[in-house]
């Protein structure tokens, strides 16, 4: 029997170094904002949007290799070597990258029917063209993170991702500002910066790796089958998760630049905190999947009700945070009095989800570990796009509440996907202990 204290510090020393990663990549991401803000409020409303187009792709199609580590967890807890599966996983993401790439690429000859004005819709057009190609090394990163992540294997890829963000924002300002011997590029070198921050994070993770590649080279269709069809709900959930977000950006972008600057940055506040309960989502999803190779039901349990306490307190400090002192924050990003006043209305609703927050993301995470992902998705589809971003355009539209409303609605959609996945991960859990499928001891 694993101790909730034991269950702690086991879950903490994994989450750690995924912790450091997952903010390593929105850091990247927010590294964009701060130099595109600093460029001038038209740059940091065109890379919003050019974002909230390619995100439900990008990240979406990654969803199919979140379902990896726990999957590899599960097997190694039933004694397989894992190290078997390393050359499907790179043929996996392989296969994801393409799919992609093409869809990212294409995506940019529907900006035009969007109706923004000629200028930004240059920029996003010409930062979803240029980034689209770094879906390769992006989810050749992602696969091998994944590998190693079920082996609990994390200071790697997450270093790698942190030293990416000091990278990206040299090769952001250098390249937007003319600065340190690279070309002027203006507004187009923000994408410029993205593609070679993800080739130099690919790479880098490549070579830390490179022996598994000099292994043989099989590949198991089985496996990569598994793979998809376990991670086809979870892709589904973060379309609809990040599609819900991106879409509220989209139509934020009709009230005009500044309503889309602050909202731009109170989505990326909210995105860096919430890389917190995401991270311990993902070790939790490997805890719980070794366990429940193991057949162990009391350590499973033990993992699930640590993470969740770990997220919610975390959530509930953050929250506290944001409510306090939102003008410091939105003022990282922008000086602009009428951009600050409008963030600091948005990063209230912010501060008022972050429990939800925490909590939906760490369920997905557990419920993942015990290969549970399509009533998860169904929770997510319901609580956003049957509840909440239809009561956000009512508001926004209809009352006149504009960016208001839209976060409204995003509140009481993740209050509504919280209380779905708990009943979903209750009852889960009352089945399997009544089914006696696990075993209580070590």
């Amino acid at each position: 029997m694993i101790s909730s204290l034991t269950a702690f510090k086991q879950l903490l020393i994994f989450a750690l170094p995924i912790i450091v990663g997952h903010l390593g990549i929105v850091l990247v991401g927010t590294g964009d904002m701060m130099i595109a803000g600093r460029y001038s409020s038209e740059c940091l409303a065109a890379i919003g949007l050019a974002v909230a187009v390619a995100n439900p792709i990008m990240i979406s199609l990654l969803g199919l290799q979140f379902s990896l580590s726990p999957l590899l967890a599960q097997k190694r807890g039933r004694g397989e070597s894992t190290e078997k599966y390393f050359m499907s996983v790179i043929v996996y993401s392989l296969l994801v990258s393409v799919a992609s790439c093409i869809l990212t690429y294409l995506s940019s000859y529907f900006i035009h029917y969007f109706g923004y004005p000629e200028k930004i819709t240059s920029i996003i057009i010409g930062y979803l063209k240029i980034g689209s190609f770094s879906a390769f090394s992006l989810c050749l990163y992602q696969g091998i993170k994944e590998y190693l992540q079920s082996n609990e294997k994390t200071i790697a890829a997450n270093l790698t991702a942190l030293i990416a963000v000091l990278v990206n924002l040299i090769f952001n300002y250098g390249l937007v500002f003319g600065e340190f011997g690279l070309p002027e590029l203006h507004e187009i070198g923000l994408a410029w910066a993205s593609l070679g921050v993800r080739v130099f994070m690919g790479f880098v993770l490549m070579a830390m790796t490179w022996k598994l590649f000099k292994g043989p080279w099989h590949v198991d269709w089985s496996f990569i089958k598994e793979a998809f069809r376990l991670g086809l709900p979870i892709s589904f959930t973060l379309f609809f998760e990040i599609m819900a977000f991106c879409s509220v950006t989209l139509f934020v972008g009709k009230f005009g630049e500044v309503q889309s600057a602050a909202n731009n940055i109170a989505l990326n506040i909210g995105s860096l905190a919430f890389m917190i309960p995401m991270s311990i989502g993902a070790a939790v999803s490997v805890k719980i999947g070794h366990a429940f190779g193991k057949k162990n039901f009391q350590s499973l349990k033990t993992f699930a009700k640590v993470a969740l306490s770990v997220s919610i307190a975390f959530n509930i400090i953050t929250g506290a945070i944001f409510y306090l002192f939102p003008n410091f924050f939105i003022s990282l990003f922008s000086t602009e009095a009428e951009v600050i006043s409008w963030g600091s209305k948005l990063l209230f609703y912010v501060a008022c989800f972050q429990l939800f927050d925490g909590a939906q993301v760490t369920q997905a995470g557990v419920l993942r570990g015990l290969s549970i992902t399509r009533s998860a998705s169904l929770a997510v589809f319901f609580g956003y796009w049957i509840v909440g971003i239809p009561i956000g355009y009512y508001l926004g539209f209809h009352k006149q509440m504009e960016a208001v409303g839209f976060w409204q609605g995003l509140t009481i959609s993740l209050a509504v996907v919280a209380v779905m996945l708990s009943v979903i991960l209750k009852r889960a859990l009352n089945k399997i202990k009544e089914e006696g499928t696990y075993v209580s001891t070590m």
